[in-house]
């Protein structure tokens, strides 16, 4: 009897010799290459955006990191951030360890996104091999038992409710006003206070926990 293969499909532009070395290795694995418009690997229904530590600090410079979240936290699927490297790789750069820890703590909990660590892109593999057995043992429990996914427009509102002083009804207006995740985040303070119920100090405070 054949052995289900558990499919990892990862992005084509992804230059990840290495990791992806090892990942092939694995007898129980079916990579597959192809164009992918979000995400450097998926899973199911999973995303796994994987960030150098070089990478993640120019994203967050240049202004790309957050709109790049934003897109994967307004997708129908699950998303993961892997972030690879040590301190050591970004010794030379002009960044604060307290603007770096406050970009990880908003894509946590504003966003909902969990961050995953590694050191190298062998600790990358070794991550996304475990990520994909376990979401693959997961979702065969899940088929068994006949549960089904929470639903998209629900983890919308959730993380929505994580921006300060969003209860769900303003939830509900913003999503329904901007019609997505990524334009509430990069919405301006003059664009916030047109809803119902958010004024300009509410709205400064929404922009003041976006921008680290």
């Amino acid at each position: 009897m054949n052995k289900t293969l558990v499919e990892i499909s990862y992005d084509d532009r992804e230059h990840a010799e290495i990791l992806l070395e090892q990942l092939s290795l694995h007898t129980d694995l079916c990579l597959v290459r192809k164009r992918m418009d979000l995400g450097d690997y998926q899973v199911g229904n999973w995303l796994i955006e994987r960030k150098t530590l070089p990478d993640l600090v120019l994203s967050l410079c240049n202004g790309r990191l957050f709109s790049q979240i934003s897109r994967l936290s307004d997708s129908s699927n699950n998303a993961a951030l892997l972030i690879e490297g040590s301190s050591r790789d970004i010794a030379s750069y002009d960044i604060t360890r307290e603007a770096l820890i406050g970009a990880l703590c908003s894509i946590s909990v504003n966003f909902n996104i969990p961050i995953l660590r590694s050191l190298s892109q062998y600790e990358s593999a070794k991550i996304i091999y475990f990520c994909a057995t376990q979401l693959n043992c997961r979702e065969t429990e899940l088929k068994l038992h006949g549960r089904k996914p929470k639903r998209r427009k629900n983890r919308q509102l959730f993380i929505l409710q994580s921006l300060p002083e969003i209860g769900p009804r303003l939830a509900k207006r913003l999503l329904s006003h901007f019609d997505s995740i990524e334009a509430v985040m990069t919405a301006s303070t003059d664009e916030l206070i047109k809803i119902e119920g958010i004024g300009l100090g509410k709205a400064r405070k929404i922009r003041e926990i976006l921008i680290p």
